[in-house]
This record gives C-alpha cells, sequence and structure tokens, in this order.
C-alpha cells in the first residue's frame, strides 16, 4: 500500500482549473484598467495631475475637466452664434465707432488653468463695469481662489479685467460651475 501512495499522479482538479483561470481573468482586467488609467491620466492637463495621486483622483479630476470642457464649448457655440447675428445686423464695431446699443455686445469671461491656480479673464464691454468688480472677486473667493493679481485694461474701448488667483487644490475646483456663475454675474 506505501508504494501505491508513492506513485500518485496529482492531476490538477477543475476547481483548481478554474481557480487559475479565474486569477488570470482577473489579472488581465486589472491590466487593462492600468492601461486604460494611465490613457486617462495623459490626457488630462499636467495641473489637474499634479504628484502622486489616487486613480479616483484622476477620475474625480477628469470627470469634472469634462464638464468644464462640457460647459466652455456650449458656451462658445452661443458666442459664435452672437457674434454671426451681430455681424448679420451690423451690430460689428467698424474702425473706431461703436455699435448703436452697446448693451448688445458680447462680454465673455475665460478661464485658463495655470500653474498653482487658475488665471480669469473678463471683456465687459463698453460700460464703466469697475463697481461690479468687487462682485466678481467675491464669487471667485466663494469658490476657493485666492485672488492675487487683478489688472484692468481698457482696449478700444472694452474693459478687460485679468484675475489670477491660487488654488490649493484644482481638483477640488469646479471650473464649470465658477465660469457659469461669473457669466451670469456679467451680465
Amino acid at each position: 500500500m506505501a508504494e501505491e501512495n508513492q506513485h500518485k499522479i496529482l492531476v490538477p482538479s477543475d476547481n483548481d482549473e478554474k481557480k487559475i483561470i479565474r486569477r488570470e481573468v482577473e489579472k488581465q482586467r486589472r491590466m487593462q484598467m492600468s492601461i486604460l488609467c494611465s490613457s486617462l491620466r495623459s490626457s488630462l492637463p499636467s495641473d489637474l495631475i499634479k504628484g502622486k495621486r489616487s486613480v479616483s483622483d484622476h477620475i474625480a479630476a477628469a470627470a469634472n475637466y469634462v464638464q468644464f470642457l462640457k460647459q466652455k464649448t456650449n458656451e462658445l457655440e452661443t458666442k459664435r452664434d452672437s457674434l454671426k447675428e451681430m455681424a448679420s445686423s451690423s451690430m460689428v464695431e467698424i474702425g473706431n465707432e461703436l455699435s448703436s446699443d452697446p448693451s448688445r455686445l458680447v462680454k465673455c469671461v475665460k478661464i485658463n488653468i495655470i500653474q498653482g491656480g487658475v488665471e480669469i479673464v473678463i471683456c465687459s464691454g463698453f460700460e464703466d463695469f469697475s463697481s461690479r468688480l468687487s462682485d466678481l472677486l467675491k464669487i471667485i473667493l466663494e469658490e476657493g481662489c485666492d485672488v492675487v493679481h487683478c489688472v484692468t485694461n481698457q482696449v478700444n474701448g472694452k474693459i478687460f479685467h485679468t484675475i489670477k488667483s491660487e488654488v490649493k487644490d484644482l481638483t477640488c475646483l469646479n471650473l464649470a460651475r465658477l465660469q457659469n456663475k461669473l457669466d451670469h454675474a456679467i451680465l
């Protein structure tokens, strides 16, 4: 009987084979997820992926960035349509002459991600806008940005405000919401 036990050949059972297959499938899934996460990370602006962050942080940053891009696309389409309408209705500035109704001119807000924060450029049209600048700064502060620099310029009768601010964590900043609030404030 002792001889029979010595010559026993180990044959993997069906259960062992299923475990091995399951393990391989899971390994392949993890590798695929890793590749996809790397691809997503490389598609984001470098300011949003600073330092070592978890995959969930990158996915959250990507979701916020996609929402921001959608909002920005919609706003740009609206501005494009508005400019086309202005051009067709002769509301365009000709030479140094201003249109007959300056309130219909396009007002815009542009947010750029810069190192350590955001730069916000606001074109407020032709009217005196300095009294409402404090309202815009309050909105920016409420959204978690620390204003470090603000410059106002007048170019061809238009008033431009350039505001640079620092943000501790760009992933916590909802750019689409900030853009929306500023757009509504300048109307």
